[in-house]
């Protein structure tokens, strides 16, 4: 009985049912031999006739009805099982999502998600972090859900999706003294410049970009992250290279920063969804990617 499996076990209970091996046959749409074969089987595992003829039919022994007690929970854990599909409600989940980004997305896709959110899952709850060295291993373990920015080649297992086209912008305060509408490269080479020191895909075809076009910036002040950058630029004279998206986010808030296209062809580069094989199809995984996918759609 090394093979026992749900089709036995139903004939058990059909027939304790029917107390009849033609019925039980009809109803679960075998052929009588399969029924009377079945419970052969049975019989020599459990040493027992289970099922004795009588006036009244196939009447079961006590160890069938002992065996009908147990089987029918296992029946009904076998079913429950089998019929098992991982299913996601946003509007009912009070989960928890987890999502690395830069400060760059921090700034600029939080509040948008937020804003899906309050619609589409009003009790969820969102954790964001900033992207690291450590969010590889973070994707794996399923401690981060998503992450979105750059990461470097990833082992076999990972995933990544393009969300969106990105590029840089030049951006300046309103009233910069020496720069109108139009920002030329002696301008963009005369002025002082507030400088982001990071790594990613972006900054390195930036990094080749001023290399090829033979452009050495005046350095202002260097800082590590772009939030601090537009209280900077409000306050002094610096230029400053950041995304696009994120000079349209300063300007939508009215700050009194206006960008200019740069005076020399930087490449486009791709912001990317990161996750990891494990969670793919998960419902709610599915759902989430969906819908940081679809800010920008």
């Amino acid at each position: 009985m090394d093979n026992l499996d749900l089709k036995t076990l139903r004939i058990l209970c059909e027939l304790h049912t029917t107390r009849s091996v033609s019925v039980t046959a009809e109803n679960l749409h075998v052929t009588q031999s399969s029924i009377s074969m079945t419970l052969a089987r049975l019989r020599k595992h459990f040493k027992d006739m289970l099922f004795v003829r009588t006036s009244m039919g196939m009447e079961p022994t006590p160890v069938a009805d002992e065996l009908i007690t147990r089987s029918s929970e296992a029946v009904t854990c076998l079913e429950a099982m089998l019929g098992y599909h991982d299913t996601f409600d946003p509007v009912a989940t009070e989960r928890t999502f987890r999502i690395a980004m830069t400060d760059v997305d921090q700034m600029v896709m939080v509040p948008m998600l937020l804003e899906r959110l309050a619609s589409e899952a009003p009790n969820l709850t969102l954790e964001v972090s900033l992207i690291s060295s450590q969010t590889p291993a973070l994707l794996e373990s399923g401690k981060i859900d998503l992450a979105v920015g750059f990461l470097p080649p990833l082992d076999v297992g990972f995933i990544r999706q393009r969300i969106f086209s990105e590029h840089f912008v030049c951006v300046m305060r309103n009233d910069h003294p020496r720069i109108g509408g139009e920002l030329t490269r002696e301008s963009f080479l005369r002025e002082s410049h507030a400088i982001v020191s990071r790594n990613g895909t972006g900054h390195k075809q930036l990094d080749r970009a001023l290399n090829a076009h033979k452009i050495e910036r005046r350095l202002g002040i260097e800082i590590s992250n772009f939030p601090s950058i537009s209280a900077i630029i409000e306050r002094t004279d610096f230029l400053a290279i950041v995304p696009s998206r994120l000079a349209v986010h300063w300007q939508s808030g009215n700050l009194s920063i206006r960008s200019l296209p740069l005076p020399f062809a930087v490449p486009p580069y791709m912001v990317m969804a990161h996750w990891h094989k494990r969670y793919m199809r998960t419902p709610a995984m599915q759902w989430l990617r969906g819908l940081v996918s679809g800010l920008y759609s």
